[in-house]
């Protein structure tokens, strides 16, 4: 026997939302976490900062309550 040990898959306990910001230096879509704070960020490409926009907190309110937090999002089939 190996000694390794195997663990059944773990479902979602919490969500995030994230979304592409387009870096106004050279263009590449950039993956952020949304933020209900204004902000900056830095490009992963060009290393370059640039200021983002908020996202409205009562919509990702409103996501995570219509998907429990994650847990809606659980594939049926595979439960």
């Amino acid at each position: 026997m190996s000694g390794k040990q195997f663990f059944a898959p773990v479902r979602p306990v919490k969500m995030e939302l994230v979304l592409m910001y387009p870096c106004p230096h050279c263009g590449r879509e950039v993956p952020l976490l949304a933020s209900s704070e204004p902000g900056m960020a830095r490009c992963d490409s060009c290393r370059r900062e640039f200021a983002i926009t908020p996202v409205d907190k009562s919509t990702l309110d409103y996501m995570r309550l219509i998907l429990d937090n994650g847990r809606a999002a659980v594939d049926p089939d595979f439960v």
